[in-house]
């Protein structure tokens, strides 16, 4: 936990970074109860990927905290009969969430809900500006200033002619990638080749580099910098 609240408080100008991760972890527990902290924490903030497949796969990367991990095993898959329950759910949650980030961050006075110092409670069902504003429909600033609006990325490790076959399977699922709203991959889980959803088919994908950048210790990074890190290879 003290680990956890070392990284994650890096986005908070309000803490000492710089101190030691017990030391973190119990002004991060402070904030979250304060109550004139409009910044108790950015939830899903920088979300922009979705993993689906072996924890192997992501087993010593640092992925920054941006990703939603659904662990998926193809070999007792064949037919792809649990990656159509995991997608037709996943699909929507995961892209919903990203796109409530996306257009918050993207226009917040029009699909946000601007700052949430003035907001009042509606019924308990939204917020309001003021005593007479119309209900807000988005995130709050306060949620969503840190964070890159980036469609949500969908990493499926998976044959891509199964893939294919289990996103038509549900139009409403297919929808979300169509239009791309979501952006689809694809692993091969045997031969390790990217793929990439477009216009109906999937695309070979050449990576723009072959390997990850390695790193020892993340402290030092943590610390350094308060904006989002690469992905690495944990050595």
């Amino acid at each position: 936990m003290q680990n956890n609240a070392k990284e994650r408080a890096r986005q908070f100008i309000s803490i000492n970074i710089n101190q030691s991760a017990s030391k973190v972890h119990t002004e991060v527990k402070k904030r979250s109860v304060a109550l004139f902290e409009p910044r108790p924490e950015l939830n899903h903030s920088n979300n922009c990927l979705c993993i689906v497949g072996n924890r192997n796969l992501t087993k010593k990367i640092f992925l920054d905290q941006r990703a939603f991990l659904n662990s998926y095993d193809w070999k007792i898959d064949p037919k792809g009969e649990s990656l159509l329950a995991i997608l037709n759910a996943a699909t929507p949650v995961c892209g919903g969430i990203n796109l409530e980030y996306y257009f918050s961050r993207v226009d917040n006075e029009n699909f946000g809900a601007g700052s949430k110092l003035p907001h009042n409670v509606v019924g308990l069902f939204g917020v309001a500006n003021g005593i007479e504003g119309d209900l807000r429909t988005g995130l709050p600033i306060q949620m969503v200033e840190v964070h890159d609006p980036l469609r949500l990325m969908m990493i499926v490790e998976q044959k891509a002619s199964i893939v294919l076959d289990v996103i038509q399977q549900n139009s409403g699922t297919l929808q979300w990638y169509k239009n791309e709203w979501v952006k689809l991959a694809v692993i091969d889980p045997e031969t390790k080749e990217v793929s990439i959803y477009r216009k109906g088919r999937f695309e070979p994908y050449e990576p723009l580099k072959k390997e990850l950048d390695k790193v020892e210790n993340l402290v030092p990074l943590f610390e350094s910098s308060s904006s989002n890190l690469p992905v690495l290879n944990l050595n």
